[in-house]
This record gives structure tokens, C-alpha cells and sequence, in this order.
């Protein structure tokens, strides 16, 4: 939810007026940037898990000396509320980047694409910001950000113009 959040932000778009729960869900099934993420973070997290065991072990002076003289039993009640923060913290940093990235291959993409209205034949061409189950969001010429909805009479939002 926040790697989406944080892309479609970019655009002034609040995803979650647009999505539902199953978008967010499958998200990392239909991302594999989003996969290889969250499997590098889980290799990670259990490696460094590892290495604190290991370091505790091995050099005890110095790891009490990095964990702030906090150990044992005291250290085991601190470790949920630090992992916590630093998981929230990571995971903000992390959607930052993505989305920082994400954006400019939008920017710098000169593909385009048209939606076809099935009754009256109008065309609506732009940039492809992105798409979930209900909608396709694009990018026109003139820059205005449009919501079109999938399965609609509607044919489309426009969110935002220059």
C-alpha cells in the first residue's frame, strides 16, 4: 500500500479513493520489483539475525558495548518496539526510492497508449501512470491526469489539470 501510495502521490492522485483491498494485495504478484524487495528484505533481516547472534556469542564486550549496555532479559523487551520503528522507518525509505524512481521512468517514457470507448468512439491517448482492477490512469498531452473507470458508463475523471 505505501509503494502505491507514495507513486500515485507523485500525480496528485489518492489512490485509495480508487483501489480496493485485493489491488493492494496483489500488488507484489503483478510487481517484480516489489517481489525481489520483499525477498532481498526477508534474506536480509534473517542474516542480520544471524550475525546479532553470532556477535553476542562470540564478542559479548563489544556488542554490550553497541546495544548500550542494554542485554538479556532487558534487551528482549526493547527488541519488538525497536524492530517496529525501524520497520516502519525502512519501509518509508524504501517506497520513497521506489516511487522516486518509478516516476522518473514515467517521465522519461515516451510511450503512449489509447483507450477506445466501446459506444461512442471516443479516444483518449496518454501516458500510462498506471492501472488496477477498476480503473486506467493516464496522462494526457496537455497533462491533465484523467481516471477512466473500466466497466462504466462513465467514461472519464479527470483529476487534475495543469
Amino acid at each position: 500500500m505505501m509503494f502505491d501510495y507514495k507513486y500515485y502521490r507523485e500525480f496528485s492522485i489518492n489512490i485509495f479513493e480508487y483501489a480496493d483491498i485485493l489491488d493492494f494485495l496483489l500488488t507484489p504478484v503483478k510487481n517484480l520489483e516489489v517481489i525481489g524487495f520483499v525477498a532481498a528484505s526477508a534474506f536480509a533481516v534473517f542474516i542480520f539475525y544471524r550475525f546479532d547472534k553470532l556477535w553476542g556469542r562470540k564478542w559479548p564486550k563489544s556488542y554490550k558495548f553497541f546495544n548500550l549496555g542494554i542485554s538479556g532479559d532487558r534487551m528482549q523487551r526493547v527488541r519488538p518496539v525497536l524492530m517496529a520503528i525501524l520497520s516502519v522507518a525502512y519501509l518509508s525509505i524504501a517506497s520513497d526510492f521506489y516511487s522516486e524512481r518509478k516516476f522518473n521512468d514515467f517521465q522519461e517514457s515516451t510511450e503512449k497508449i489509447e483507450i477506445v470507448y466501446e459506444g461512442g468512439g471516443l479516444i483518449v491517448s496518454g501516458k500510462l501512470i498506471g492501472k488496477n482492477s477498476d480503473y486506467v490512469f493516464l496522462q494526457t498531452s496537455d497533462k491533465a491526469i484523467k481516471a477512466i473507470p473500466v466497466a462504466s458508463d462513465v467514461q472519464e475523471i479527470v483529476i487534475k489539470r495543469p
